[in-house]
């Protein structure tokens, strides 16, 4: 069975008598466990797409091209290919998926070619300064879109479930890339806001690939759609931020998600229906239920300082 899509590990995982979580359950959780439970238990479920969501997903598609073509062929073959074009088509794919999925239209050609357009300045500025952040020397892609699905350290009936963006090996090292796309690029705030993704991808690749945790290095890779104007010096249009993955750090992530499993499901890995799950008010301004009081009473949204 090809595990290509979340859905896919998913089956693999029921297959298995097992369920499944992702980063992404467990980010929810973070921000309002209300959130998640109607989305998860109850099945809520609302998909509300957008211009980014199409455009992160065409240039991931882009640099994991570039990437393969290079480090199979030559950078030369690499360059070669026709990435603009292929970006083009892959936002034009994803857009209509979307509309499928959705039943209407949620952009129009003006936005769609102003992220078009910055997707080919990003290109260009790739292609350009390639080197310095991707080298065929003694460095070897061990593949993009490595899927992850691992028993949980904590509950042997959850197995934690991801794609690894690219995956790259120089020695004993392996470092795991994720790609984001931004406007500005990520400020203090964000960065440390990050990082438990990508911790959790090195646990569980470290013990489903039988790597030792110390070999594993992580890395956000991510591009940046817009760049400040009037500034005095020149801007990159690529930003690597390398979370805190020490012991400590991994400790941390590690006691979120035991709290979020302990919480959320039972021993026998079902979901726990019967615990409280508070709202809020941390994301309601991209939460598909801010206007659902119904579901989630605007008087029980708690402020968190």
């Amino acid at each position: 069975m090809q595990l290509k899509t979340p859905k896919d590990l998913a089956i693999k995982a029921r297959m298995m008598g097992k369920k499944t979580i992702s980063y992404s359950q467990l980010n929810m959780y973070k921000g309002c466990p209300l959130q998640w439970k109607l989305t998860y238990i109850d099945k809520h479920r609302e998909f509300i797409p957008s211009m980014f969501l199409v455009f992160g997903t065409a240039m991931h598609e882009v640099l994991q091209q570039y990437l393969t073509t290079m480090y199979e062929k030559t950078a030369v073959a690499a360059n070669a290919h026709d990435s603009e074009k292929m970006l083009k088509e892959c936002m034009a794919t994803e857009y209509k998926k979307a509309v499928k999925d959705t039943g209407s239209h949620f952009s129009d050609a003006a936005e769609m070619q102003e992220f078009y357009d910055e997707g080919v300045l990003i290109i260009d500025y790739f292609k350009k300064r390639r080197g310095a952040y991707f080298s065929k020397k003694n460095t070897e892609l061990l593949g993009v879109e490595i899927p992850i699905l691992c028993e949980s350290d904590d509950n042997t009936n959850i197995m934690l479930m991801g794609f690894a963006d690219i995956v790259m090996k120089q020695g004993d090292t392996i470092t795991i890339y994720d790609i984001k796309t931004s406007m500005f690029g990520w400020r203090a705030k964000k960065k440390k806001a990050e990082g438990d993704q990508l911790r959790i991808y090195k646990r569980y690749f470290s013990k489903q690939y039988d790597v030792p945790e110390e070999n594993i290095n992580i890395e956000y890779f991510i591009v940046k759609r817009k760049l400040y104007e009037n500034m005095d010096f020149p801007q990159k249009r690529i930003q690597q931020y390398q979370p805190p993955h020490g012991k400590v750090s991994m400790n941390r992530t590690k006691k979120l998600l035991t709290e979020f499993i302990g919480h959320a499901f039972t021993a026998n890995g079902k979901h726990n229906k019967e615990a409280h799950y508070p709202a809020l008010r941390t994301g309601c301004q991209y939460c598909s239920f801010k206007k659902n009081y119904e579901l989630c009473p605007k008087k029980d949204r708690k402020l968190v300082k």
